[in-house]
């Protein structure tokens, strides 16, 4: 998996950065991923970084990231660099109760990081 997922100790919160392609086994790789990496942390809150991501395998990956992110029980997400055909889609699967967290679209890591500490 091409894709990067870290802990920032210093911010204290999960990052995502995704390249290319992103599949539906990936989904559920970085699901894993997102449950290790929180486990016995106080927020619960993630920046994924869109700027050089390609599309999503299919409907089910979109289905299987939110499934993955509400398994980890994450509360904010923070969507960087997202296209507008990934920002429409999104906000259509939030609408529809898919996704239990809150959730933006802005256009830096840095923009991200204010929106999520300001939620707590």
């Amino acid at each position: 998996m091409e894709h990067k997922i870290w802990y920032d100790t210093k911010d204290e919160i999960l990052h995502q950065k995704i390249i290319g392609l992103y599949s539906t086994k990936e989904s559920i790789d970085s699901g894993a991923m997102y449950v290790e990496q929180l486990e016995g942390k106080h927020y619960r809150q993630m920046v994924v970084d869109l700027s050089t991501a390609g599309k999503m395998e299919s409907r089910d990956t979109r289905s299987k990231t939110n499934e993955q992110l509400n398994n980890a029980k994450i509360t904010d997400v923070a969507f960087v660099g997202a296209n507008a055909a990934t920002r429409m889609i999104a906000k259509v699967l939030m609408k529809l109760g898919s996704l239990n967290a809150n959730s933006t679209f802005v256009g830096t890591v840095d923009e991200a990081i204010k929106w999520i500490k300001n939620r707590r």
